[in-house]
């Protein structure tokens, strides 16, 4: 199934905010760096319960995690679920409250998943430079919104794969875990962890027997082995090939 872009190569991370997540990540390697730890509170657990709810519905529905988890990580629809999970004052935000309303209130995992899809469509049909929120808010009044086509071209019977249904699960949670650890956003998070990433960390998971234990009980350390893993071996293997050029071209040069 096609989406209407590619969310996964949007908005790349800045080297600024590369620097913030490391030192947030406090890798065993920087010793200068004060190792603070975070105290999930019922709240916490509760947000990342309902966001893995949320990612193993879209699985019930028929769609891959490949295309679903950039899709939502990257959108408003997380922004809201970053500020009104994040923030104990809730959602003040005028904007964030009038996309909630966009076109189905957040009953459910499946509205929420459907509502993604309705406001992708939408604004995958604006220019540049419309005012997405004001677009956004003429087309729930209009009552006239066409199905979105990821929406229609679903499969008839739900998705019953269980490894499937369990893996859409964790990734959910722990995408909601890393960003309360941090205090991040979800579209920061996911560019940090692609989907790709997780996958193999949740098949690294299940082959050294951890995943028997209470998901709630291990997420902090699945985090833990993620962000050394980020700090420590992906952003230094994506920044060795430039630093390799550089020296070739110095050699060159001389």
């Amino acid at each position: 199934m096609q989406t209407s872009r590619n969310p996964a190569k949007s908005r790349p991370l800045s080297a600024n905010v590369k620097r913030l997540m490391r030192l947030a990540r406090a890798s065993p390697q920087n010793n200068s760096v004060i190792k603070m730890e975070k105290r999930f509170s019922a709240r916490d657990i509760a947000c990342c319960h309902k966001q893995g709810n949320l990612f193993m519905e879209a699985a019930s529905m028929g769609f891959a995690m490949e295309e679903f988890a950039p899709l939502f990580m990257t959108s408003q629809l997380a922004g809201v679920f970053d500020v009104s999970f994040a923030s104990s004052a809730g959602m003040e935000n005028d904007e964030l409250s009038n996309l909630l309303r966009i076109p189905m209130l957040l009953r459910s995992p499946e509205s929420i998943v459907e509502a993604l899809y309705w406001i992708d469509d939408i604004i995958s049909r604006t220019n540049d430079t419309d005012n997405k929120s004001l677009v956004l808010s003429q087309a729930y009044a209009s009552e006239q919104l066409r199905l979105p086509p990821a929406l229609s071209e679903l499969p008839e019977e739900p998705n019953r794969n269980v490894d499937e249904l369990a893996y859409a699960y964790w990734l959910g949670y722990i995408y909601r875990c890393e960003c309360l650890l941090h205090e991040e956003s979800s579209r920061m998070v996911y560019g940090a962890f692609d989907e790709s990433i997780m996958r193999k960390a949740y098949e690294e998971l299940l082959k050294s027997g951890a995943a028997k234990a209470d998901l709630m009980d291990i997420a902090a350390d699945i985090c833990t082995d993620l962000d050394r893993l980020l700090v420590e071996k992906i952003w230094p293997a994506k920044s060795q090939p430039k630093r390799i050029r550089h020296q070739d071209e110095k050699k060159e040069v001389t």
